[in-house]
C-alpha cells in the first residue's frame, strides 16, 4: 500500500486519506476512522497516524474533538489551505522563520547554461549551494544557488541557515542589488526531489528561476527553486489598466 520508501509514511497516508475525502468516500460530517482503526488497517505506528491527521486538520479537511473523534468538515466550512505566499523576504518579514538545511556547498565548474547566465567561461569555478528550506520541520522548497567565484569565496555555510543568499550579499558584504529577472512555471517532482521534499514522485511543483544583478547589470546570482505546491503559492497584486479602446489587468512592477 505504501509504495515509495523514499517518502515519509505519514505523507503517503495523508494523501491516501485526503483522496478519500475529496472523492466523497467520507462526506461532510462523517465520523473519520479512529487512530486505532488506521493503525490496524495500514499497519503503521501511532505517531505516523497522528502526523497525517494533524496535516489534514491544518488544511481544514477534518476537525478533531476530544472524546468524540475526528469529523470531516463541509466544503463551505473549510479554510483555504495554509500556504506561504509571496517572495521569501516577505515571508521572513511576517515573522515566519523558515530554516535551511544545506545539502551541498562546493565550488564547481558551471553547466554551460549557468555560465552563460552569469556571463563567465565554463572553466571558471562558481559556488554551488544546494539546500532544502524547512517550515515547522517540514520541507517547503528545494533550491540551488550559483554565485561567481569572487563573491562565493566570501560566503560561509552558517550564513545561509536562516537568510536567502542574496540577503547575505547585501547585508554582510554591502553589495547593492540593482534588478532581477524571474521565470515562474509548473513542473513535477522526479524521484530524488520527491524524496527530499517528502512528496509523491510526479507531484506538482512550482519552479522559479531567478537572476539577480548589481547596479552595473553584472550578474550576482542564479537561483533555481522548486516549491511544494501544497505549501506555497505566489501572490501578485493586480490593478485594472484602462485606455480608450480597451481595459486589461496589469501588475505592479518594481
Amino acid at each position: 500500500m505504501f509504495k515509495n520508501r523514499g517518502i515519509s509514511l505519514y505523507y503517503q497516508l495523508e494523501n491516501i486519506l485526503r483522496e478519500k475525502i475529496n472523492s466523497g468516500e467520507y462526506g461532510p460530517g462523517d465520523l473519520f476512522p479512529t487512530e486505532e482503526q488506521l493503525i490496524n488497517l495500514y499497519k503503521i505506528s501511532r505517531i505516523t497516524v497522528r502526523q497525517a491527521l494533524s496535516a489534514l486538520e491544518m488544511d481544514g479537511l477534518i476537525t478533531r474533538k476530544r472524546g468524540r473523534g475526528s469529523f470531516v468538515i463541509s466544503k463551505q466550512e473549510r479554510l483555504e489551505p495554509r500556504k506561504l505566499t509571496g517572495m521569501f523576504e516577505d515571508i521572513v518579514d511576517w515573522g515566519i522563520r523558515p530554516k535551511a538545511k544545506v545539502i551541498d556547498f562546493c565550488f564547481v565548474y558551471p553547466p554551460r547554461r549557468v555560465a552563460e547566465i552569469l556571463k563567465i567561461s565554463e572553466d571558471t569555478k562558481v559556488l554551488k549551494v544546494e539546500r532544502i528550506r524547512l517550515f515547522k520541520k517540514s520541507p517547503i522548497s528545494y533550491l540551488i544557488n550559483y554565485v561567481p567565484f569572487e563573491l562565493g569565496k566570501k560566503i560561509r555555510i552558517k550564513d545561509l541557515t536562516f537568510k536567502p543568499l542574496l540577503n547575505v550579499l547585501e547585508e554582510k558584504f554591502k553589495i547593492e542589488v540593482g534588478k532581477g529577472n524571474q521565470i515562474i512555471e509548473a513542473t513535477i517532482a522526479d524521484s530524488r526531489i520527491a524524496s527530499l521534499l517528502e512528496v509523491m514522485t510526479g507531484a506538482p511543483l512550482l519552479k522559479i528561476e531567478r537572476i539577480s544583478f548589481d547596479k552595473k547589470d553584472k550578474p550576482l546570482e542564479y537561483v533555481f527553486i522548486l516549491y511544494r505546491s501544497d505549501k506555497y503559492c505566489f501572490s501578485v497584486n493586480l490593478f485594472r489598466k484602462k485606455s480608450k479602446s480597451k481595459a486589461r489587468w496589469d501588475y505592479i512592477r518594481a
